[in-house]
């Protein structure tokens, strides 16, 4: 945008630079009586005067940079908002105080493959670095694994760098367990 900006900018102040346009000639053939077969008198012609006036190069450039910014700011909004998604699914799962269900873990994991999906994308279309897709990707890894291991469908091993996080959670769901437990009262029967 900036660019686009200082370009209008020179030509404001330069109104001579999209004056100039470069006349080419056009050749026309032009009928004579001819002596030999097949003899063919070409003559230059003059200019056309509707002839389209060319657009200096930084000003195309810059329409084109401003087009290509538009383009890719939707991709990358589109990998956000996936991500996003993503995110807010796997902790509302995390705070919940029931036990996950197999069907919202098979849902996480759909936005998740949704985010990749959209992720590798942009990198083939040369909107995102290799790497930042890589990060990007492992953060929605992580939330994934983090509500798998809370919902008991993943033990990471005893040398795991992941088994304290595991620990953890599972004494977090014993206590929401055993608050929810002394909050119902026992119905006697």
């Amino acid at each position: 945008m900036a660019s686009l900006m200082r370009t209008q900018a020179l030509l404001r102040a330069c109104p001579q630079r999209c004056a100039f346009t470069a006349v080419r000639p056009t050749f026309v053939p032009v009928s004579r009586p001819v002596t030999e077969r097949g003899a063919l008198v070409v003559m230059a012609a003059e200019g056309k005067k509707d002839q389209k006036k060319k657009m200096p190069s930084p000003v195309k450039r810059a329409l084109l940079a401003e087009e290509r910014r538009l383009y890719n700011k939707g991709r990358k909004s589109a990998c956000a908002t996936r991500i996003k998604k993503v995110i807010k699914l796997a902790e509302a799962l995390l705070s919940s105080a029931d036990a996950q269900s197999e069907d919202q873990v098979k849902n996480l994991e759909k936005l998740v493959a949704e985010a990749y999906s959209e992720i590798d994308k942009a990198v083939v279309k040369g909107i995102l670095h290799e790497n930042t897709a890589a990060r990007k990707k492992a953060r929605c890894a992580r939330y994934k694994k983090q509500v798998l291991m809370s919902s008991g469908l993943y033990k990471p091993t005893a040398d795991s760098p992941d088994f304290a996080r595991y620990e953890q959670l599972q004494a977090k769901a014993a206590e929401v367990r055993a608050k929810v437990a002394v909050q119902k009262p026992k119905v006697a029967a």
